[in-house]
């Protein structure tokens, strides 16, 4: 069949796109604030990841008494640290294709980001706790 004279093939939309459920107004910012929470998560993980050991061996070497929190947290820091750093990067990264409102998007992000910061401080003052505790025998 032959087009007629006047008929066009090209689109006559002029403007930009629509927004669809793939591209849906704030994307490109929540997947941004997305992408650094996870850097800062993954930061945190690591460094407490390689920085644990040090601390083992400075206690062993030193013969502390250390107490339960340490204990725990050094007995289980190898399977602890990946599945909560892990899993909360996890979640931070699967809220962006289940939750649609930018701001409650970016609200749990940050939500999870405090999250880690505090439980990271938890586990720091966890790992300087004996250090403390001897400083303050020692004082006396």
């Amino acid at each position: 069949m032959r087009q007629k004279k006047a008929e066009c093939m090209a689109t006559t939309d002029a403007g930009f796109l629509k927004a669809t459920d793939n591209q849906r107004p704030g994307h490109i910012f929540t997947w941004t604030v997305t992408i650094l929470a996870c850097a800062y998560i993954g930061w945190i993980g690591v460094s407490l990841y390689y920085s644990t050991p040090i601390f083992i061996n400075m206690y062993v070497s030193m013969g502390v008494d250390l107490s339960l929190s340490t204990k725990i947290l050094i007995g289980f820091y190898r399977l602890m640290y990946p599945i909560l750093f892990g899993g909360m990067a996890a979640l931070v990264i699967t809220k962006q294709f289940f939750v649609r409102n930018k701001w409650m998007s970016v609200s749990v992000t940050l939500a999870a980001t405090v999250a880690v910061s505090l439980i990271s401080e938890g586990i720091v003052r966890a790992l300087y706790r004996p250090l403390f505790d001897m400083a303050e025998r020692l004082s006396k």
